[in-house]
C-alpha cells in the first residue's frame, strides 16, 4: 500500500451493516458503484431506482451501446443496501462508496477514470469499480494518483466474498 492509502479486512457481520445502515439514517452520502458485466440483474434494478437515485457512469453511444454491462453509481439506502447484501453477496457485483458530495457530482469525478491508454497508445476500458481489481490497483498507485482517484471519496468497502468487508481508506 502507498502512504496514501490503507486498507483492513473486517469480518461481515450485522454490525458492518448496521454502519452502513447508520451513515445512510444520518444523512451521509453513501453510495453503490456497480458493475453490469459480472451481475446482470443491476441495470433493470438501476431503471427500478430511476435517474434522480442511479446513473450509467456511461454517457451518449457508450451508454446506449453497453447499458447491459455498464458500471452504475446509485444513492444508497436501505432497500438497495438489502437488495444488494442479500441478492449479490458473492458476486463481484461492485462497492460501497463514502463521498460527501452529490450523486451527479461523484459520477463526473468516477468517469475521468473510465478510459486508460493501453500499451500501444489504444484506449482501453478500466473497470476500477471491479472489486477485484480496485485493491490491486490502489496498492500500484503513487500517493499523487491516489489522491487524484479518491478526489471526493471518503472511503470504498468491498465485500470479499460473502464473509468479509474490506475497507479502503485514505
Amino acid at each position: 500500500m502507498t502512504a496514501s492509502t490503507s486498507t483492513s479486512a473486517v469480518n461481515l457481520s450485522e454490525s458492518n451493516i448496521d454502519e452502513l445502515r447508520a451513515r445512510i439514517t444520518s444523512g451521509d452520502a453513501v453510495y453503490a458503484l456497480l458493475d453490469a458485466c459480472d451481475e446482470p440483474r443491476i441495470p433493470a434494478r438501476m431503471r427500478e431506482i430511476g435517474s434522480d437515485r442511479a446513473a450509467s457512469l456511461y454517457r451518449g453511444a457508450a451508454e446506449r451501446d453497453y447499458w447491459a454491462i455498464a458500471p452504475y453509481v446509485a444513492q444508497l439506502d436501505e432497500q438497495l443496501l438489502s437488495w444488494i447484501m442479500n441478492d449479490l453477496a458473492g458476486s463481484p457485483w461492485g462497492v460501497f462508496v463514502v463521498a460527501d458530495v452529490s450523486l451527479p457530482q461523484l459520477r463526473k469525478h468516477f468517469r475521468r477514470f473510465l478510459l486508460v491508454e493501453g500499451p500501444d497508445g489504444r484506449q482501453l476500458y478500466f473497470r476500477f469499480y471491479d472489486p477485484r481489481v480496485l485493491p490491486t490497483f490502489l496498492q500500484t498507485c503513487t500517493p499523487s494518483e491516489a489522491e487524484q482517484f479518491f478526489g471526493p471519496v471518503t472511503g470504498f468497502a468491498i465485500c470479499d466474498g460473502p464473509v468479509a468487508l474490506m475497507q479502503l481508506t485514505r
